[in-house]
């Protein structure tokens, strides 16, 4: 049964297109959090070391972090639909090349271009499912669906490869994507085409030159940072100059890919605040699967299991937080989210030795989840808001960039300063996850002195515009 709206276009998706390709969401969520319950294994059959480990961490986000702004100029310079599908292709061949990889590089790959095909139909599926709505109930809707798709993924991606990895090897974590990415195929194969309505496409054209330099930018200073106490002086200067002439190249161009106008200070604060978050967060459940599995000989499933109730109860309570918000204004919510985030990452530091206890683990996890649903909603409506609505759409993706660089950044931190547990060498969680907890501390307060000067009735003014909007 097709949707039909007053004034639709002939190009309206069918029910089961629409569930199509929001399905997406549900399969990128699966394999962002799937990797949680998979290292461990990963490390135990390929020997990475700590750099190699990192990089199967991190680097589907920094593929999505890089990607993302670039993929959504190309959707709409294209068509959505071959954006889409193209996506789609690279998600599979990624998650393929990690069922079967021979070494952690061909996992890395796998990563990446799972990554890759992420940040691809992520853009072209919003906007496959909303251009042929007009604003209103059912466009809201289905806003909601592809968001909601997205959390239950990574909801069950603690759990289902869990239980795969637990049972079959880690392999089958990777190869249980393959159905979903069929089953989307299937049902998305006829969606029509959706071209842009822009009068003048050539403005969307994607600046490649730019998007290859973000990508080594990022992807490069990821290992750099990881493998930074394993490099010689000479090979850290040489890798800290090219980094500088990719970061000159993407300033440089930062017009061709940003429009002029989205980062201003709002917009800044909250990128600060989710990357922040985000950098303590991967890195505390990063750490904390490691130690359990290695350490406490605990298999994927249980792990997954323990650090369910962050998801979960960012799902349950992601509505109280936009209540606050439209209540209060953005300021309150997003200050007590990160405190609570960093407070929570904090408790896991408190035994000095030995398993922390299975009730802190669920009540630390419970914590950074309750923080996350009051931190993110604030930081989307305080930024989005102080831009006009030609610029929201870029707004969005600069917090999800900042969300998934913040990710992999930490990442690379906990890396460097040599805190990954040693599968060989059991020890205390004390020092990793206090340093993750003040990652968001630091963060906290770079957000407060940004907040100086800024009366409470800004936000208050921001919040109702959001409410009306």
């Amino acid at each position: 049964m097709g949707i039909t709206t007053t004034g639709v276009p002939p190009r309206a998706l069918t029910r089961w297109q629409v569930h199509g390709v929001c399905l997406v969401m549900f399969i990128e969520g699966l394999s962002s959090s799937s990797i949680n319950v998979q290292v461990a294994a990963v490390r135990a059959d390929l020997a990475p070391g700590p750099v190699g480990l990192q990089l199967v961490a991190s680097t589907f986000l920094v593929a999505y972090a890089a990607l993302l702004l670039p993929a959504g100029r190309l959707a709409d310079w294209l068509d959505r639909r071959k954006v889409f599908l193209v996506g789609l292709t690279l998600f599979a061949l990624g998650s393929l090349l990690g069922t079967l990889a021979p070494s952690v590089w061909l996992l890395v790959l796998a990563r990446l271009l799972q990554g890759a095909g992420a940040a691809l139909t992520a853009p072209a599926a919003l906007g496959l499912i909303t251009a042929p709505l007009p604003q209103g109930p059912e466009r809201n809707r289905l806003v909601a669906l592809y968001g909601a798709l997205g959390a239950v993924g990574f909801s069950t991606g603690l759990v289902l490869p869990g239980f795969l990895v637990a049972h079959l090897g880690w392999r089958s974590s990777f190869a249980v994507l393959l159905p979903f990415v069929l089953l989307v195929l299937l049902l998305t194969w006829r969606v029509p085409a959706a071209p842009a309505d822009d009068v003048d496409r050539s403005s969307q054209r994607p600046d490649w030159w730019g998007t290859i330099a973000l990508l080594a930018l990022i992807g490069g200073g990821t290992w750099w940072l990881g493998a930074l106490r394993q490099l010689s002086v000479t090979t850290v200067l040489a890798s800290l100059l090219v980094l500088t002439c990719l970061a000159g190249v993407v300033l440089a161009r930062r017009h061709l890919t940003l429009p002029p106008g989205v980062l201003v200070p709002p917009v800044r604060r909250s990128m600060i605040a989710i990357g922040a978050a985000s950098a303590g967060m991967l890195a505390a459940i990063y750490l904390l699967t490691l130690a359990l599995q290695d350490w406490h000989d605990l298999d994927a499933f249980t792990v997954g299991l323990l650090i369910l109730p962050q998801p979960a109860c960012f799902a349950l309570l992601a509505r109280c937080g936009s209540v606050w918000v439209s209540r209060s204004g953005s300021t309150a919510p997003m200050v007590t989210g990160m405190a609570l985030i960093a407070g929570a990452t904090a408790a896991l530091a408190l035994p000095d030795s030995g398993r922390p206890p299975t009730l802190l683990v669920l009540l630390a996890m419970a914590g950074v989840g309750a923080g996350l649903a009051l931190l993110f909603p604030a930081a989307s409506v305080g930024a989005i808001n102080a831009t006009p609505e030609r610029l929201r759409s870029s707004t969005a993706a600069v917090l999800t960039t900042a969300q998934n660089l913040g990710g992999s950044g930490g990442l690379a931190l906990v890396t460097a300063l040599a805190l990954v547990p040693d599968a060989n060498s059991p020890g205390s969680l004390s020092a990793p996850m206090a340093v993750c907890a003040l990652m968001v501390a630091l963060g906290l307060g770079a957000v407060a002195l940004s907040l100086r000067g800024h009366p409470h009735g800004v936000h208050r003014r921001v919040a109702r515009q959001a409410v009306d909007s």
